[in-house]
Parts: structure tokens; sequence; C-alpha cells
């Protein structure tokens, strides 16, 4: 499967998903679990993850990319890190607040995947 065989109601727009590197689409599902994604595809070397209209692919075999990144908007950054943090989630760097606005933090999977995880800094 490719991605381009993968279904999805979208508007009239353009839209991209990005695809990245498994070695295990087993350990990629469960890893992407803990950050709030569900499995809404699975494939023998294909996989698709999706959390409300973000969804993350991931290929292996001879379909897969070198490790690569993406950026993924949460409803509070800062809560999702005190979670994974406690959960003792491997990858997850530390979260900052950056001049642009936004509260972020680095995830690096176990492929080598890196998903910036952000949003915007709460006003306080």
């Amino acid at each position: 499967m490719g991605a381009g065989s993968h279904r999805r109601e979208r508007g009239t727009g353009h839209h991209g998903d990005p695809i990245l590197y498994s070695t295990d689409l087993g350990r990629s599902a469960a890893y992407y679990g803990l950050l709030g994604l569900r499995m809404i595809e699975r494939h023998d070397m294909y996989l698709v993850m999706r959390a409300g209209p973000v969804e993350l692919h991931f290929a292996s075999g001879h379909l897969a990319p070198a490790p690569g990144q993406a950026f993924l908007y949460v409803p509070d950054a800062g809560k999702l890190w005190k979670e994974l943090r406690g959960s003792s989630v491997a990858g997850i760097g530390l979260v900052e607040d950056d001049p642009s606005g936004l509260r972020q933090f680095m995830v690096t999977d176990p492929d080598g995947n890196r998903i910036r995880v952000g949003s915007p800094t709460p006003k306080d």
C-alpha cells in the first residue's frame, strides 16, 4: 500500500501527510498510541495513525524512507509533556517556550524520527 491508496474525507484544498520510517510497525503503533494517536489502517509494510485531523503514516521494508521529521499540534503541549515524562516514555526532550509563541518539545522515536509537539504558549 502507498500513501495514495489511503482514503480519508478531505476538503477541496491540498493536503499532505508525512511518511515516516519504521523498522517495526507494531512498535511504532504502540509508541505513537502513547502520544494520543490511534491506528486507523495497517498493512504488511504500511501503518496510518490519526489524532483528530492529523495523520502520520509509517512505512517499512522497501517502502521505507529515511528517518524524518514532523510537527504535531496538540491542545496543551505542557500537559502532554508532563504525562509522557511521568510514564517514562523514551525519547522525550525538554519542554520549552519559544519566542514565536509556542510551547514545544521534541520526541525522538525508536527509529530516529523526530516529532516536534507543540501548542500556543498559555497566557498566564
